[in-house]
């Protein structure tokens, strides 16, 4: 009995541990769903066609090291989670009235919405949330990057 009680608390340290330094980690409390207005999202055809146009910036809300692992060609990193820090790296290649498509991972991911709530009272006025953007970019085989911003 003392034997499986240890199983069973290492596997659980070992399982939190493992969450930590997961880029899909699960998250321990989850923040409130963020709805958005319609206006306020974009489908993948017209992301595709900004993309196309070179008329807009990508900002990729999802932490850093699943940036580094993939991201859409050209976006910069600003995770919602690591706002403060990144902010003052990405902003000065930032216009308030420059078309931006913020994006995370998952059809119930919020990090693209959240980001979009923390753009916009900072005066940034033309902001579009492509919904599960990473894996919808992915699987109409558009142009994908790995690795830090340039």
């Amino acid at each position: 009995m003392r034997r499986a009680l240890l199983i069973v608390i290492a596997g659980t340290l070992l399982g939190l541990g493992v969450n930590v330094v997961s880029p899909r980690r699960i998250p321990w409390r989850r923040a409130p769903r963020v709805a958005l207005p319609a206006t306020d999202l974009i489908s993948l055809e017209n992301a595709r066609r900004l993309w196309e146009s070179g008329d807009c910036i990508f900002l990729d809300a999802r932490p850093s090291n699943a940036f580094v692992a993939g991201h859409i060609a050209g976006s910069l990193s600003l995770s919602v989670d690591n706002f403060e820090a990144a902010f003052p790296v990405v902003r000065p290649r930032l216009a308030t009235e420059q078309a931006l498509v913020l994006y995370c991972d998952g059809e119930r991911c919020d990090d693209s919405s959240r980001l979009l709530l923390r753009l916009r009272p900072l005066g940034f006025t033309n902001l579009h949330v492509l919904v599960n953007g990473w894996t919808l970019w992915q699987r109409a085989q558009l142009p994908t990057a790995k690795g830090a911003m340039e």
